[in-house]
């Protein structure tokens, strides 16, 4: 049977172009259910008996034995049905992107609100064969569809998962950003004391807080083995513990309610740190920590008489009220050292690679202890809208900011990222 008068046509005269689906799932299925339930919905064709619509149809109904299927032609169907008809056809076709499937899907959802405005979800999705969740995702992705990480991913899911990190990410940026005092440095590169700087502070606040603080293992007695630096540098356990008693007493000065916070630490103090940072409030952390190899033979040998070379720095991983991350990145990269400016200082391809799960152009980013500036250089290139850092140590901030500086000028910047 089928849901209305439809005239019949001979199986046999349809024709089937090459354009129509090639992987046509499970025949039997179909077969049995027209054979209990009769063809619910005809065939459509055109007036030269070209099939656009029903090719698993029109194999089943041959598979049962019929010699004529009934059948709709294309342009008696009203608009809204042949805009149907293209979108069921188009989207089951194995040679369509992610991307033309949903275009067809919006095309489809803009002409039903236009027709029927009050028309829920769930009769949109069974139009078009989703359920009502997914038609709600795919009208939460084209919010923000032109987005350029939208258009590369790999698939719907892919695209969809990206398309709400942005839309939260943003929302909460938004909220901050309403009462956001405007910062007016004239340097990204700040000589100051943070333990004394953070009391005080009552700028703008920062959605990125990366913290490289001396790691407290009086590294600086052991330096020079791979640098030419003349090192002076207090890397004393009581200096590692009382930035950290200042980050946690006054974070709520400088980080904004949506963050993401980067802390390199040393495995010295692995749990201590571990158990400090848990007390932040509203943070959370992941537990397996990042991991910078620096190289094979690169690194401090504090007892080479007995142990190994320590050739790898960690960081802890975090993120404040369940901000989102941009992407997701491997947990380990492995990039040579530089210490062409700071004797601790970090790679900036490897921030790089890091910080591509939490910066981008709604970036403001805060290093308490930046040292050599890699931090803010890695977090500018990818974009980031704003960096501050401070550096007690006038040479180093000096040298910093000529780095900052010259890599300014490097195409791999982004032009409107600021640095005041």
């Amino acid at each position: 049977m089928t849901s209305g008068i439809f005239d019949n046509a001979p199986i046999d005269s349809i024709i089937v172009d090459d354009r129509q689906r090639k992987e046509l799932g499970d025949i039997a299925d179909l077969a049995d259910s027209i054979r209990r339930l009769g063809l619910i919905h005809p065939i459509v064709i055109t007036r030269s008996n070209a099939l656009v619509a029903g090719h698993r149809r029109l194999l089943a109904c041959r598979s049962l034995g019929w010699t004529a299927i009934p059948f709709q032609f294309y342009d008696e169907v009203d608009p809204l049905q042949r805009e149907l008809v293209e979108t069921e056809e188009n989207t089951r076709r194995k040679d369509m992107t992610w991307l033309e499937q949903h275009n067809a899907y919006i095309k489809y959802v803009g002409l039903r609100r236009i027709l029927e405005p009050d028309i829920s979800m769930e009769n949109i999705g069974h139009a078009i064969g989703l359920n009502k969740q997914t038609v709600s995702k795919h009208l939460t992705l084209e919010k923000v569809i032109d987005h350029p990480r939208i258009k590369t991913a790999d698939g719907f899911a892919t695209a969809y998962n990206t398309a709400t990190r942005l839309i939260e990410r943003k929302r909460q940026d938004d909220i901050h950003s309403i009462t956001m005092i405007p910062y007016t440095s004239t340097s990204p590169i700040i000589v100051a004391d943070f333990n004394e700087w953070a009391p005080a502070y009552t700028g703008p606040k920062f959605n990125v807080i990366h913290c490289d603080f001396p790691y407290g293992i009086n590294a600086h007695k052991s330096e020079g083995q791979n640098s030419p630096l003349n090192v002076q540098y207090d890397d004393s356990p009581d200096i590692y513990w009382n930035l950290f008693k200042t980050l946690s007493v006054h974070l709520d000065n400088f980080c904004a309610d949506s963050a993401h916070m980067i802390f390199w630490f040393s495995p010295t103090f692995y749990c201590q740190t571990w158990e400090m940072l848990k007390l932040l409030d509203g943070f959370q952390f992941d537990e397996h920590p990042l991991i910078w190899q620096r190289g094979e033979n690169e690194g401090i040998a504090p007892d080479p008489q007995r142990r190994p070379r320590r050739i790898y720095d960690m960081a802890f991983f975090g993120w404040r009220n369940d901000r989102r991350i941009v992407r997701t990145k491997a947990n380990s990269f492995t990039a040579p050292t530089e210490r062409e400016i700071h004797p601790h200082e970090k790679s900036q391809a490897a921030l790089e690679h890091f910080f591509e799960m939490c910066v981008d152009s709604q970036t403001r980013l805060f290093d308490p202890t930046c040292g050599s500036g890699s931090a803010l250089r890695a977090a500018l290139s990818l974009g980031a809208e704003r960096v501050i850092g401070l550096e007690r140590d006038e040479e180093f901030a000096a040298d910093a900011r000529r780095a900052l500086s010259k890599a300014r000028g490097s195409t791999s910047f982004i032009g409107n990222s600021k640095i005041s």
